[in-house]
């Protein structure tokens, strides 16, 4: 072969180059490929990359074409992952505009003029719903409800307390350390107890991980009132991990009450969908718990403020209702005394005209018998003032006998009326039983677990019937 029969690379390459220019400048195109091999200079603001395109049926690489971007392209590539949330990193699937270029030095490849961040945000958006229809077709448990879903883990109640809290998060995860921090610093002094259970919380090909850390939450068997996911902020990208089906059908049947505060503004991730209750960050997460407590504090002060109005109001009522039954008992005890006192005056008066009678009769038949003891003999005389002196001391005995007989009787009275008071009653240890306000004669009405009240005499009791046992009143069982 004679000299002239070959020419130098350099010069192949530049009719490669001239033909190409020829062929493609000043044109360009959109092209759907995928991003591997990425790096980026940030000194230069250069990204470098290849285009690849993979086969559907074995995913094995078709084309590839080296690519960069720099100056406007890095621009584009910059408001695409503000808008998108998403990194511009490898295994991408994007569409973007581009323009053929061949160095002698560098070969071909293409420069990224443009990036279209509303093709990303569908491809996300389709896998996404993707994945919840999957969800609801293949778990009976998990139905869709309006623009949410209703799960297995968001029908549960939530304990009226949360204490004791599993939190899963990255063991760096300053998300984790916000959330621990807000908890142990709130304002009203609730006391937690927080155990940590640390994996991989990014990234879709940590989803096993994630997984097997939930699984081991529910082996403990210990009964935490609520499971936190938490991760603090980042790309699209990483948090596809919650976008994952199997971590949404966990979530979804989890049997404890699953609180996220996951730190991404752009979209509710699926996790969040299939959650008892989603919040934004971490601390959102902290202060939702903080504030739960809060709401039951609160009804329950509200509570202890009703009982005590009421309790009042029923004190002020029944002492008035008590003043009233002292003033009728006082009252009627004077009208039976004065209606005593009448009749004794009564009886006294009686006995005076009867003891005035029987000492005129007396009288009369001593003097008949005196008129008769003169015309006979002394014997007779003797005999009759014998008669005389018993008959006297029968009549002052009778006389004595029926004043305090009459006395007695009153007393007996007077003492009846003080027995038979309700203070009387109440002091020998005798109660009253009332239920609904109302006095009980008998425990027909009364049933087991009803609330009741005691009067005794110097107080109310409020008591609940744990037992009822029947009495027949025959046998002396008290």
């Amino acid at each position: 072969m004679g000299p002239d029969q070959y020419i130098r690379l350099s010069q192949l390459n530049d009719q490669i180059q001239d033909t190409i220019n020829a062929r493609f400048k000043g044109q360009t195109y959109w092209v759907v490929a995928d991003i591997t091999n990425h790096s980026f200079k940030a000194d230069k603001k250069i990204h470098y990359f290849e285009l690849v395109e993979k086969s559907a049926s074995s995913s094995a690489i078709t084309a590839k074409i080296l690519g960069k971007s720099w100056g406007a392209g890095a621009l584009k590539i910059l408001d695409f992952e503000i808008t998108t949330g998403q990194r511009f990193t490898n295994n991408l699937h994007v569409l973007v505009q581009v323009s053929v270029d061949f160095h002698p030095l560098y070969g071909l490849s293409v420069n990224l003029l443009d990036i279209d961040s509303n093709f990303m945000l569908g491809i996300l958006e389709q896998q996404r719903n993707a994945t919840l229809a999957r969800l609801t077709r293949e778990n009976d448990f998990i139905h869709k409800e309006g623009e949410g879903y209703s799960t297995l883990n968001s029908r549960l109640k939530l304990p009226a307390i949360i204490q004791r809290v599993a939190v899963i998060s990255s063991s760096s995860s300053a998300g984790n350390e916000d959330f621990r921090h807000t908890m142990q610093h709130n304002d009203f002094g609730y006391v937690f107890q927080i155990d940590d259970y640390h994996t991989v919380v990014q990234g879709d090909n940590n989803a096993k991980l994630f997984l097997n850390k939930l699984i081991e939450v529910y082996n403990t068997g210990i009964s935490y009132d609520a499971v936190v996911i938490a991760r603090g902020g980042g790309s699209q990208s990483d948090f596809l991990i919650f976008d994952n089906y199997n971590i949404g059908r966990a979530v979804a049947k989890f049997p404890i009450p699953v609180i996220t505060g996951i730190g991404h503004q752009k979209n509710v991730s699926i996790t969040d969908l299939m959650a008892h209750t989603h919040t934004k960050t971490p601390t959102k997460a902290a202060e939702f718990i903080i504030a739960h407590n809060r709401s039951f504090e609160q009804h329950i002060l509200s509570l202890q403020r009703t009982i005590a109005m009421k309790s009042q109001q029923l004190f002020l009522g029944y002492y008035k209702e008590l003043s009233e039954l002292k003033s009728t008992i006082s009252h009627n005890g004077r009208e039976l005394i004065a209606a005593q006192k009448e009749e004794l005056l009564l009886q006294k008066q009686h006995i005076s005209q009867a003891s005035r009678n029987l000492l005129a009769k007396e009288k009369q038949h001593l003097l008949l018998t005196a008129q008769k003891a003169l015309q006979r003999p002394q014997s007779i005389i003797q005999q009759q003032n014998s008669d005389l002196e018993h008959l006297k001391g029968k009549l002052k005995i009778f006389t004595g006998q029926y004043l305090r007989s009459r006395r007695l009787q009153l007393e007996d009275h007077q003492k009846t009326i003080k027995l038979l008071s309700p203070q009387n009653v109440l002091k020998r240890g005798y109660a009253v039983i009332r239920k609904n306000s109302k006095i009980v004669n008998g425990a027909g009405n009364i049933q087991e677990g009803e609330e009741i009240e005691i009067v005794v005499k110097d107080a109310i009791l409020k008591s609940t019937v744990n037992e009822k046992i029947q009495y027949d009143g025959k046998h002396d069982d008290l």
